[in-house]
């Protein structure tokens, strides 16, 4: 039986983010990504670095790449796809919020909840 009072954060969450950034061959990029809560950190000092290299994203072990494309803001309509897929409104997908703090809440209400097996 698994301890029910520990829950690791990256198995039950991701924090969706949109990243910039800039082609190596011209050109802007944009890019929504599920970030592991214990990668997001270190992933928003590599995005404000302006060096990273977002074709390293899933390799670096920072999480999974929703979608992406050129320009330099995704289609409206990829936006609602994206806030339909995770179920959330498209205004809280850019409320500012602290995501670990929220991730935080979550994970004790997962373990205030009765096994449901």
């Amino acid at each position: 039986m698994a301890d029910s009072t520990r829950i690791d954060p990256d198995d039950v969450s991701r924090i969706i983010m949109l990243a910039f950034g800039s082609m190596e061959q011209g050109g802007m990029y944009w890019c929504y990504v599920a970030v592991k809560p214990s990668r997001y950190d270190e992933f928003t000092r590599a995005m404000k670095s302006r060096q990273y290299n977002m074709q390293n994203f899933v390799g670096d072990g920072f999480g999974e790449v929703i979608v992406s494309g050129e320009g330099g803001l995704p289609p409206r309509d990829v936006t609602k796809q994206v806030a339909e897929i995770f179920g959330i409104p498209i205004k809280q997908l850019f409320a500012s919020i602290d995501p670990m703090q929220a991730i935080s809440r979550g994970v004790e209400a997962m373990k205030a909840k009765p096994d449901q097996g």
